[in-house]
């Protein structure tokens, strides 16, 4: 028994001579990874600047911020059972206050127009009660527990409060009115002034 192995492709050339002309098939190169097309430069281009912009933002806003943090762990040390209390309070609310905004502007304000302004920066629920318990820092009894307390709330709500401080209204005959976030100015009469 005589077995020949009979190559299959010289078959096929055998039944059909067009086929001996072929030649293999060339595969091209792979696709590679670089050069990006445009679209992918511009959406990384796109993707940097919001980072840089961001982080830009994220910078700028802990700056702004710092004072209130600083202040705020100050506010923590500070003896709720003290007699000047409310003083020491005061101080430290109008210290942060002039690291905001402009000394001629701030230094001026007591009484009302102090305590509406500090109204501006509170949650509504909160407005309205921070200008009678710092008013009587200036009497020679202490705060009691609960007023003692609740300017704390006050005070802690005032310094976490993420608003950005605005300069109070200038005017010489006028009365700062807090309603909502905004403020409305009411002339005063010559008379009353």
């Amino acid at each position: 028994m005589n077995t020949q192995t009979v190559d299959p492709s010289t078959l096929d050339q055998a039944v059909n001579p067009a086929l001996a002309e072929l030649k293999d098939i060339i595969v091209p190169d792979p696709i590679g990874a670089w050069p990006w097309a445009l679209g992918y430069w511009l959406v990384l281009i796109m993707l940097i600047a919001i980072l840089i912009v961001t982080l830009g933002w994220l910078r700028k806003r802990a700056k702004y911020l710092a004072p209130k943090k600083a202040a705020k762990k100050l506010f923590t040390t500070l003896d709720r059972q003290a007699v000047n209390y409310a003083s020491e309070v005061n101080s430290l609310l109008k210290r942060t206050a002039l690291s905001y905004l402009d000394r001629n502007e701030i230094a001026k304000l007591d009484g009302d127009a102090w305590a509406a302004w500090l109204d501006n920066s509170l949650p509504v629920n909160k407005r309205e009660r921070i200008g009678p318990l710092l008013a009587k820092r200036h009497r020679a009894i202490p705060l009691t527990v609960d007023e003692a307390n609740e300017l704390h709330e006050l005070a802690q709500a005032w310094f976490s409060s993420k608003t950005k401080l605005a300069a109070p209204i200038k005017s010489n005959k006028t009365k700062v009115i807090s309603v909502m976030s905004t403020s409305i100015t009411t002339k005063i009469p010559e008379e009353q002034c």
